[in-house]
């Protein structure tokens, strides 16, 4: 069993002559990234069409052991109350068609909900989940507070997950909450993302974590001591979770990502570290 590690990007300026030389073209970083990292999140599938040839450039230029977590589109998750069930259905469905040749590379499909759905469309989330016809597996993250009333609802979500094999996505949001908004990226992340509880329940065999750190990286270590522990609990139970690490502008998510990994390190005797970056921007630069 294993922990996949990876990012919502897989190139930013800052990593530039870090994770990858300045030589290398933008098309190419995604190859170079899946030398370090296992996964990724792709977002722009949640935004429009993917043309099916880009999707293969990607599918060709990442290691053979990578798996891509695309995000299903918008046109599913988010107009599930303005759109016709036959609509949405045949979008997901188109969806899913365009991933079957990618089948070998994928990780746990994702099913991201916005906080206007509340658990009166929740047998909507489930047709969506019982759609699913691809051998690889589903994720689902929902973000009304409902969800997460520890209570009849979130028992339901939680049963009805587990009873399909979909996986959980859990978005943990603390860290960027935990001060005011003093830089601009702690304002747009405090806008963007989710606050809502963070109750890390496993539903099937690959839970979904999101963690959006800090910038002051030292005031993460805590949640990432929490989630060491948890990942390391997973892994006992033979569990393969992927870990997907934010921060509020992206810079130093692979720093932290890193920093968890080796503290799972700590919790698990024997615990060979999925992770390696390079030490310095010097040494990268030398390729």
């Amino acid at each position: 069993m294993t922990i996949r590690y990876g990012m919502a990007q897989w190139q930013h300026p800052a990593w530039v002559n870090w994770l990858y030389p300045s030589s290398l073209s933008s098309s190419q970083r995604i190859g170079r990234y899946s030398e370090f990292f296992s996964s990724v999140e792709v977002g722009s599938t949640f935004y429009t069409q993917v043309e099916s040839a880009q999707l293969r450039r990607w599918f060709d230029v990442v290691t053979d052991d990578f798996q891509f977590c695309f995000k299903a589109p918008q046109t599913v998750t988010h107009r599930l109350l303005d759109r016709s069930w036959r609509d949405i259905e045949q979008d997901w469905l188109v969806f899913m068609a365009s991933l079957e040749p990618l089948s070998s590379k994928l990780g746990p499909t994702m099913l991201q909900f916005p906080a206007q759905l509340d658990e009166k469309s929740l047998d909507f989330v489930f047709a969506l989940c019982d759609r699913w016809c691809l051998p690889t597996s589903l994720s689902v993250e929902v973000r009304h507070l409902s969800y997460f009333d520890k209570a009849e609802v979130e028992k339901t979500l939680l049963t009805g997950l587990a009873g399909k094999g979909v996986n959980r996505v859990i978005m943990d949001s603390r860290p960027v909450f935990s001060t005011e908004a003093y830089c601009d990226s702690l304002v747009d992340a405090q806008a963007k993302k989710p606050r809502v509880p963070c109750h890390p329940v496993a539903t099937a065999q690959h839970p979904v974590v999101r963690f959006i750190g800090h910038p002051d990286l030292p005031r993460n270590d805590s949640w990432l001591d929490q989630w060491a522990e948890k990942l390391a609990q997973w892994l006992d139970q033979g569990l393969s979770p992927f870990v997907f690490v934010h921060s509020s502008d992206n810079i130093a998510a692979p720093t932290l990502a890193r920093s968890l990994d080796q503290k799972v390190q700590q919790h698990r005797p024997g615990y060979q570290p999925e992770l390696i970056l390079p030490n310095s921007q010097e040494q990268v630069s030398l390729w």
